[in-house]
This record gives structure tokens, C-alpha cells and sequence, in this order.
């Protein structure tokens, strides 16, 4: 589901576009582009991963009362979330803007409180889907993700992945 408000991303987002150089690709499906100043200001972000934010998507603030109480309500309802997280999923509920997250507890989140969210292999998906790549190419992709990124991929989701791409070949 595309948003006409845009996307936000959070770091491990982040960091996955930064490894498959596909900015232009995404600002082309999926601008607006955005991050939450919160994420740009973590301790946890290294510099070429920041620049890339930096260079590539649009810093938004927690600016109404709505989404403060939201980041405050995360922060009970899942502790374990970032202070960058929490704001990303605030921004993302009140600015109904698509979150882009790979983060098992960020996706939670975005289910239980209806947030539309995307995750990177449905990203590739999508990118055989607009022809910018093949099949072999995304799955390439994803290879490269979890073996030179470290990327952790459950088995079982990445054989549902293969046997979705599989899918587009025959429909």
C-alpha cells in the first residue's frame, strides 16, 4: 500500500538502502521521503549512514501534542524501542506517512496501531514489480544484504520471499 503523504525510514532501512545504492529508485516509488530528526541526532548512527540520510530524506520534527503523547505512549507500551524509533512510529501514525522497518518491534508497533509500514524484501519485490530489476537481480540483492551487511533474514521468510517472486514469474 503506497501512501500519497510518503514514507519514513528507520535506521535499519536506512542502513539497507545505503548498501543497495537504490535512492533514486525509492524516491522515485515512494517520495516523499522522510527520517525523524531523532534518528539523524542517535549516537548509534555511523557517519556514511547519517550522510546518506542526510542527503536522501527530508528530517521531520515531533511538532504537535498528538505525537509527543504517542512517543511517550510507545515508550510504554514497548520499552525496548529507541527514543529514534519511537519517533519515527509517531510521525508515521500522525502524518500517515508508510514506515519503512525491518526491525521486528517497530513492525509490531505498526500492526497493532494499523500503521502501514513496508519492509525490504517487499521493497525488492517491488522493485521486479516497476521492472527496475530482475528476479535474479533483487535476490542478488538480498544475498548481498545478509552475508556482506550481516542482515538477519529468518529462513522461513526468505524461502516465502523466493516462492513470491516465483509467483510473479508465472501470473
Amino acid at each position: 500500500m503506497l501512501l500519497d503523504n510518503g514514507t519514513i525510514l528507520d535506521a535499519t532501512a536506512i542502513i539497507d538502502f545505503l548498501w543497495l545504492n537504490e535512492w533514486e529508485w525509492l524516491k522515485q516509488n515512494y517520495s516523499p521521503l522522510y527520517v525523524a530528526q531523532e534518528v539523524l541526532d542517535s549516537d548509534n548512527l555511523e557517519l556514511p549512514t547519517r550522510e546518506a540520510a542526510r542527503e536522501n530524506l527530508t528530517p521531520l520534527n515531533l511538532d504537535t501534542e498528538e505525537m509527543y503523547v504517542s512517543f511517550l505512549e510507545f515508550r510504554v507500551k514497548a520499552p525496548l524501542l529507541s527514543e529514534a524509533d519511537r519517533a519515527t512510529l509517531a510521525l508515521a501514525r500522525h502524518q500517515l506517512l508508510l514506515c519503512a522497518s525491518d526491525d521486528k518491534l517497530m513492525t509490531q508497533i505498526c500492526e497493532e496501531y494499523k500503521i502501514p509500514y513496508t519492509r525490504t524484501l517487499r521493497l525488492l519485490t517491488e522493485m521486479v514489480k516497476t521492472r527496475h530489476k530482475t528476479i535474479p537481480e533483487v535476490k542478488e540483492m538480498a544475498d548481498m544484504l545478509i552475508e556482506e551487511r550481516g542482515k538477519r533474514i529468518a529462513p522461513k521468510v526468505l524461502d516465502d520471499w523466493h516462492n513470491q517472486l516465483r509467483n510473479l514469474c508465472s501470473g
